[in-house]
């Protein structure tokens, strides 16, 4: 099911609705109900400002994005996000940062083969096994909250790290050391209920993860690969819902089983 989007105040981009074809899914002002869209894009003219702070007044969640007519301005950009907009999209990039967003591959994406993207999960996992197996060990000797005591450091080592990059750090979905093109690695969900998704990004403790049921505080994702199988257990510790049917997360790993 594609992602859709409601385009309010002024008529749907015909440049934008191609570029997001297969992607997003661009409709106008009242052709589905308001239940059975994932976010709002306003044309941004001043008149706007009120559907925003409306929006927000409600207690809405759904991303709403304001469209401008030409170039962005920074000071625009930033008076659009104070009124409630998730972001003012520029023309000229808003497709991108709309797969952005969406964590959607980019026009300019390749995919990895598959054989290829088994063998780099072949590979994490393994790691996260032996990883995980002596964190344990480690917290056994550092005694009450040893857990909480590892993570703070790891968490501050990390920006210690990344103190002259320019984006924020994730502590449960770190930037990992290829950057080459999307992670998508496909996951089913087997604990406490049945569901499937993706992980779309890992770190050293943990990964942020898409799937279409909500998450909880603890569940456990299934990997399968060419060679072997696998189970994570995660503790979830942020969690948002992005579409209808698609929550993302980010959860600790606390533990790796391999079959």
């Amino acid at each position: 099911m594609l992602t859709r989007y409601m385009v309010l105040g002024g008529p749907v981009p015909a440049a934008l609705q191609a570029a997001l074809a297969g992607v997003v899914e661009l409709v106008p002002d009242g052709a589905v109900p308001d239940d059975d869209v994932d976010g709002l894009i306003v044309h941004a003219r001043p008149e706007s400002l009120a559907v925003f702070r409306r929006f927000r007044r409600k207690g809405g969640s759904l991303p709403i994005f304001a469209l401008a007519e030409g170039p962005v301005e920074i000071g625009a950009r930033v008076q659009w996000i104070r009124h409630g907009a998730d972001d003012l999209l520029d023309p000229a990039t808003a497709a991108d940062t709309l797969r952005r967003k969406l964590k959607a591959p980019l026009a300019a994406e390749t995919a990895r083969g598959d054989a290829e993207k088994g063998m780099y999960l072949d590979r994490y996992l393994r790691c996260m096994h032996r990883y995980v197996t002596a964190r344990e060990a480690l917290l056994l000797r550092l005694g009450e909250n040893g857990l909480s005591r590892y993570l703070d450091c790891v968490f501050l080592r990390d920006q210690a790290l990344r103190a002259s990059e320019d984006a924020p750090a994730d502590a449960f979905g770190q930037r990992r050391g290829g950057q080459r093109e999307a992670l998508r690695w496909p996951v089913t969900v087997t604990e406490p209920i049945d569901g499937a998704g993706e992980i779309l990004n890992v770190g050293a403790d943990g990964c942020a993860c898409a799937i279409n049921v909500p998450p909880g505080d603890r569940l456990t994702l299934a990997l399968q690969t060419g060679a072997m199988s696998a189970d994570l257990h995660l503790e979830v510790r942020w969690q948002r819902r992005v579409a209808r049917d698609r929550w993302e997360f980010g959860g600790l790993i606390v533990k790796v089983q391999i079959a």
